[in-house]
């Protein structure tokens, strides 16, 4: 059986894999500090942030009481939990101030570096990122875990390349409302130039084949950036910058592209993928409504959606999943057409799972090939997602870890077979909400 995943499969990992432990997927943070034995409240506080459920750590943070001593630790849980809910400058925030009391544990002192690497970068500050993650090689903070050193290096071949680079603008002139046809491809224009992108929520960066960014004019920057795919092989990329881009009334300004040889984008088939819009394009949108008939609706004056359903992991979103009497932490992937649910959900309901499913192989895979894992198939599923059941069928269940973040903490990859059991589903980034109509 072959498993149809998304690109996003392999961009919003291929980072975390290699080069993007910064942003806190296989990153020290994770790690209580040793020296002083934690009360277990603050060790409660760790294992919710290991698990990346920032619902449930934004709501004990906010049950402590108010005007009490805060630790510094405490207080990085509070930046993270800004970052998680998009708020990144409020993140640097607390992590500047944090750090300039000086005198910080030494994990503690990481901890915070690390997220003035992720925030500066999700406000599109590259040569602010470079200069944090500079500082923490810098700092003999850096020796708390020896795999920080190698995971911060990795990512400075692409913050050295984009350090002169502008920060990415939007200018939302009015609404749009834009066919995305039976591929679901949404038209831009690059310069003067019009194309039809894949648009994926799940990829951490816009990206492109060598070829279609040479016939648009983009200028590449060598970077070499090591990315690993989710079949372990590591390829090259390099970047791109479109100066100009517009999707529908909305005009970007400096848009960067990952680029990939061409091959990695050609599947089985001769199916390619020139080029994918990815997270910090859609989220500059402010809210996108997805109908059922392929169309994509772009307001200008989004209402303010008070759900709080939606969190980041740095730059994958993330929602609650009920699965039972459980809520789970789940990707929200619209770059998938299947949901499929991870190692960690098989062992947390193996003997559940076991009674109902058959045993088969599924082959997953995207950018540097594909792979066979060996997975349990259920006939039928049931789920309730941002308050709306859904009765999936013929689910995918993997019984091995595959590389990846979502061998750590994530329980399952939500795709579209969900979100197009219903009329319509609206993505809002600035109040961080999910509605399901």
């Amino acid at each position: 059986m072959y498993q149809n995943h998304s690109l996003s499969t392999v961009t919003c990992h291929w980072l975390a894999l290699v080069v993007w432990s910064v942003f806190g997927l296989t990153d020290p943070v994770l790690a209580v500090d040793q020296e002083v034995e934690d009360p277990p409240e603050q060790v409660d506080l760790v294992t919710l942030y290991e698990g990346r459920d920032f619902f449930t750590l934004r709501d004990r943070l906010a049950k402590l009481p108010e005007g009490g001593p805060r630790s510094p630790e405490h207080r990085f849980f509070a930046a993270a939990v800004a970052l998680a809910f998009n708020q990144p400058a409020e993140s640097i925030r607390i992590a500047e101030a944090v750090l300039g009391e000086g005198d910080l544990p030494p994990l503690t002192k990481l901890r915070l570096q690390h997220l003035l690497v992720t925030a500066n970068l999700r406000l599109h500050r590259y040569k602010e990122s470079l200069e944090a993650a500079r500082s923490l090689l810098a700092s003999p903070a850096r020796n708390e875990d020896p795999a920080v050193e190698e995971e911060i290096r990795g990512i400075l071949p692409l913050l050295e390349a984009l350090s002169d680079v502008p920060p990415q603008t939007a200018e939302i002139r009015r609404s749009s409302r834009l066919a995305l046809g039976a591929t679901r491809r949404v038209p831009l224009k690059i310069g003067n130039a019009k194309r039809r992108f894949s648009l994926d929520t799940g990829a951490n960066f816009s990206v492109i084949m060598a070829s279609e960014a040479k016939a648009l004019g983009l200028t590449i920057r060598p970077a070499g950036v090591e990315v690993a795919t989710s079949t372990s092989r590591k390829v090259l990329a390099d970047v791109a910058l479109a100066e100009k881009m517009s999707i529908g009334k909305i005009d970007y300004t400096n848009v960067v592209f990952l680029v990939f040889p061409d091959e990695l984008l050609t599947f089985p088939g001769g199916h390619t993928i020139p080029g994918l819009v990815g997270f910090p394009v859609v989220e500059a949108m402010g809210e996108i409504r997805f109908r059922l008939d392929n169309v994509l609706e772009i307001s200008s004056r989004p209402p303010v959606r008070k759900l709080g359903n939606l969190a980041l992991d740095d730059l994958d979103p993330l929602v609650q999943v009920r699965y039972g009497r459980d809520d789970l932490v789940c990707r929200l992937d619209t770059g998938a057409d299947k949901t499929v649910f991870y190692e960690p959900f098989y062992r947390r309901y193996r003997d559940r799972l076991e009674s109902l499913g058959r045993r088969v192989t599924v082959t997953t895979g995207g950018v540097g090939g594909f792979q066979e894992l060996p997975a349990l198939q259920l006939p039928r599923l049931s789920m309730t997602m941002a308050a709306a059941g859904a009765n999936l069928r013929e689910v995918d269940i993997y019984t091995r870890p595959i590389r990846g973040p979502e061998s750590n903490y994530l329980f399952c990859n939500v795709g579209l077979d969900v979100l197009h059991k219903f009329r319509a589903y609206v993505i809002n980034f600035r109040d961080m909400a999910l509605v399901l109509e």
